[in-house]
């Protein structure tokens, strides 16, 4: 086997960094010394042993057995009295087999002496020269040592530009660059690990390059560069070129690699890993799947190549809420890269954090701290230099420490996360504010506690803005949800306010990532959105510097000017976008909540109550007419989540779950808020999460036997209108008068399939399917709504509704008329109250084509532009002028994942 597809392997397995230039070789002396005839005979038997096509043999004792020989016999030969630089090549050999074999600590000693007997003839044997490099800065790296690994891998990089500018084109064969892309790809790890993440791109690029030298644009190792440069460029916040990158990589391995290849299924896994950070997780979960289905088929499961796959899939999951699923893929990925790489496996380290960040999310408090201090003793046994696993803990554990009453150890830890984030090369600006705001939270520093849970605040709604589909990731979450801790330790109602604001405008974007694109189609919105978009990334990069002034003292008053300069720019564009596209700014979430206008919204008699899931805790927000109070539900997200699951399980026509429901109640509707919201007869709900399919009026407010006429439901004491978010420019509300408004009604559709068919009458005996089940090739399935039931009454509701606004007031679209044509050639404008009575499919994840849809009558056999389902995005193009749009419908296909958001509905006692 080839020394340089050995090594090539390996580092597509892992990551590293690079080399420099040493001093010439000594004048006089020759790699073709005829006294040294005898070495060279060892030296061709080994390299003929190791680049042999029989890979077991390549790698067999027989073939160390040579290579022991060379250095034995290169030890005792001596030149100018050291010995004969072959011994530093014989060990720099058996150590690549040494790290192939998972046996890093050797490969580090041998690399290490390796190179020290090479150093004075590193221009005599150059290619040796980077081999050992390179194999040391990757086993540098693998035990934790990134810092020292970026230092020999720059070495490394720096010697071989050297190498290619003075070697002749002809004498650059396909090993060299290939070595030369293995070195570069190895430095990009190594930079991203620290955070140099544009640095790290321009490093993956200059691999892919050499790569494509090497072995060509359509080859199976060309393939994994370009899927590892569109991770690079990931990092780097460029998802644009990055998802360029990675369908390259998919498309290019479809039509020229093997299905086994273990490139195709990295191929897939980079580009699903994409698709998840862009939003569309329902897609990246089958990249994800099939990768590692081809991974356990062709190298098994007993490889760091399939364990990264279980790790990358646990990843996606966490976004999802699926804590369960997730945390076993991390565990099973933990023990692998323990049993490959030992006890001390920094990479085991990395999957045993991520399992504790699950564990925490599912309530199991006394695990989750368990796990990661067991995390953080594997990585500081190894190294006191790898503070990514810190970075990765910290945040988790330092506020779990907090609620157990451990304030000793929680202080220690921000002491410690504070301290490895200022050393941190470019240190993002989240990770530098979550540090000191728990380092003030620890030290119960009251004064600088507030500012900094503020201005942390801030970046993440920045961070939020910045993405175009608005998702929060778990670590965002969980920073979320220690803010709303200390706003409710403080009794802090306007930060609590700002922090909920983040999580219900994060569902809501997702809701309406597809009515967002729509919007954005506007080359001039466009142009605008992506201009605050780098503003808001140079607003982050200015906010790094102001907190590392700080944690320095030096530099502040210069950090702290360029920032308010550029926030205040930031500010003025974000207006603007505001003011001139309304509907845009909608989608995305609306704008930031104010407490004293969102009070001055409410009508008479009526309250507001946000009821928030976060990470581990569910938070509760109440605001009535003199009073406003935030508190964390006593039971942990987990608990109330599968509460809420419970109870939507168990609604039948023969009844549902009376205790879970009352327990819902109690949970939500404690003694303190109860007191806040206090004589209010109508209540505005803000739900997120599970929440926001969780029937309110259905709660009872105490508990129940039997439901009898009497039984207390919380109906009886508000008129409940649940609403997405804490918009005020929708809250301008009167409640309508059927004699001043015109009105709409739309529903009772034909259904889809044969008229003449008795299922179709019927309206389908089949399952309800989840919403995206309705759709296919991005558009609706006939066959799949065709097994929707009917909705006898909804003809009725119409007319009864249409009843109360009298015939020259109303407008009705029922049966055939039910369709989207008519809809979208009519102008609606002139509407107040437009009234949905049909089904509708609601998604739980919001992705693709699978968007929140109505289901109306199927088009017409000409009719090739519609297709009988109108979706959120087709709304948002129509000219509505409704004060109220109603939907009234069964929850048909309603998603039951826990990111569900919440849709606008209002009902009256």
């Amino acid at each position: 086997m080839r020394l340089s597809t050995v090594v090539s392997a390996a580092f597509l397995t892992l990551a590293l960094p690079a080399p420099t230039a040493f001093a010439a070789t000594p004048a006089g002396f020759s790699t073709t010394d005829p006294r040294h005839a005898r070495l060279y005979v060892l030296e061709h038997q080994a390299f003929d042993l190791f680049n042999s096509d029989d890979y077991a043999l390549s790698m067999s004792q027989k073939t160390r057995d040579a290579w022991n020989r060379l250095h034995a016999a290169a030890i005792r030969t001596k030149v100018d009295g050291k010995a004969h630089p072959l011994a530093g090549v014989a060990l720099i050999n058996l150590s690549s087999m040494d790290q192939i074999d998972g046996r890093n600590s050797d490969a580090l000693t041998r690399s290490s002496d390796g190179l020290t007997l090479l150093a004075p003839y590193a221009d005599a044997y150059p290619v040796a020269w980077m081999q050992g490099l390179s194999i040391k800065g990757f086993i540098q790296a693998a035990l934790g040592d990134v810092t020292g690994a970026a230092d020999t891998l720059a070495q490394a990089s720096a010697y071989m530009d050297g190498y290619i500018a003075r070697t002749p084109p002809d004498q650059q064969d396909e090993s060299t660059q290939m070595l030369r892309s293995n070195i570069a790809f190895s430095h990009a790890q190594a930079l991203t690990r620290l955070g140099r993440n544009d640095e790290a791109a321009e490093a993956q690029k200059a691999s892919m390059e050499a790569r494509i030298l090497a072995a060509g644009p359509n080859s199976a190792d060309t393939i994994g560069s370009y899927y590892s440069y569109a991770q690079m460029l990931a990092r780097a916040d460029r998802d644009t070129e990055a998802e360029k990158y990675a369908r390259m990589a998919v498309e290019i391995a479809t039509d020229h690699v093997d299905r086994k290849h273990p490139s195709y299924a990295r191929a897939l896994e980079a580009l699903g890993l994409l698709l998840s950070r862009t939003g569309r997780r329902a897609e990246s979960l089958d990249y994800l799947q099939r990768a590692i289905a081809i991974k356990r088929e062709t190298v098994g499961t007993s490889s760091l190549y399939f364990q990264f796959g279980l790790q990358n899939l646990g990843t996606v999951m966490l976004p999802l809420e699926r804590y369960a699923d997730a945390e076993t893929l991390f565990m099973e990925a933990e023990r692998g890269f323990r049993g490959l790489e030992g006890e001390n496996s920094p990479q085991s380290a990395r999957a045993l954090a991520f399992a504790a960040s699950a564990a925490l999310a599912e309530g199991h408090r006394d695990q989750a701290i368990g796990r990661m201090d067991d995390a953080l003793a594997r990585v500081h046994a190894a190294s006191d230099k790898d503070r990514d696993i810190g970075q990765r803990v910290y945040p988790y554990l330092i506020p779990a420490l907090m609620a157990t009453d451990r304030r000793g150890e929680a202080r220690a830890a921000a002491d410690a996360f504070a301290a490895e984030t200022r050393q941190l090369d470019n240190a993002p600006a989240i990770p530098l504010a979550q540090a000191a705001m728990l380092l003030a939270w620890t030290r119960q520093d009251d004064a600088a506690l507030a500012p900094a849970a503020r201005q942390l605040v801030g970046l993440l709604r920045d961070s939020a803005s910045v993405n175009d589909d608005g998702e929060l990731n778990e670590e965002q979450r969980a920073a979320l949800d220690t803010i709303l801790a200390i706003a409710g330790q403080a009794q802090d109602v306007p930060l609590a306010l700002d922090a909920m604001a983040i999580l219900a405008g994060s569902r809501i974007a997702q809701a309406n990532r597809l009515v967002a694109q729509r919007l954005v189609a506007d080359p001039a919105l466009a142009a605008r959105v992506r201009s605050l978009q780098d503003r808001t990334k140079t607003l982050q990069a200015a906010d790094s510097r102001l907190l590392k002034a700080l944690a320095i003292d030096s530099g502040v008053a210069e950090a702290r000017a360029e920032r308010a300069e550029l926030a205040a720019t930031v500010e003025v564009e974000r207006a603007a976008i505001a003011r001139d596209y309304p509907r845009w700014v909608d989608a995305h979430g609306g704008e930031r909540p104010d407490i004293d206008a969102l009070r001055a919204s409410l009508g008479k008699d009526e309250a507001l109550l946000a009821v928030m899931p976060a990470f581990d805790g569910v938070y509760l927000l109440a605001i009535g007419a003199d009073t406003q109070r935030i508190e964390r539900a006593q039971m942990d997200r987990a608990g109330l989540v599968a509460l809420v699951g419970t109870l939507r399980g168990s609604l039948t026509p023969a009844g549902f779950d009376r205790a879970s429901a009352h327990s819902l109640y109690s949970q939500i509707f404690t003694p303190g808020i109860l007191a806040t919201l206090g004589r209010a007869s109508s209540l505005r709900i803000v739900p997120t999460g599970a929440f926001a399919s969780l029937p309110f009026s259905m709660l009872p407010q105490r508990p129940v036997e039997t439901v009898t006429r009497a039984t207390p439901w919380l109906i009886h004491r508000f008129a409940i209108e649940v609403q997405p978010g804490f918009s005020i420019s929708g809250s301008q509300r009167r409640q309508f008068a059927a004699r001043d408004q015109r009105f709409l009604g739309v529903g009772a559709p034909q259904l889809f399939g044969n008229p003449q068919s008795d299922d179709t009458q019927r309206g389908g005996a089949g399952m309800l399917l989840a919403a995206n089940q309705y759709f296919r090739n991005g558009a609706g399935d006939a066959r799949a709504l065709s097994q929707l039931p009917p909705l006898p009454g909804s003809q009725a509701e119409l007319r009864a509704v249409a009843h109360r606004f009298g015939a020259a007031r109303t407008t009705l679209l029922v049966g055939a008329d039910a369709n989207e044509r008519a809809l979208r050639t009519r102008d609606l404008s002139g509407y107040g109250v437009i009234l949905f009575a049909t089904h509708g499919l609601v998604s739980g994840e919001m992705e693709g084509v699978t968007e929140p849809a109505l289901v109306l009558s199927p088009p017409g056999a000409d009719d090739r532009q519609d297709d009988g389902l109108l979706t959120a995005s087709e709304v948002a193009t129509m000219r509505i002028g409704a004060d109220w749009v109603i939907l009234s419908a069964c929850n048909t296909a309603a998603g039951d994942n826990s990111q569900s958001p919440a849709y606008s509905c209002g009902c009256q006692s």
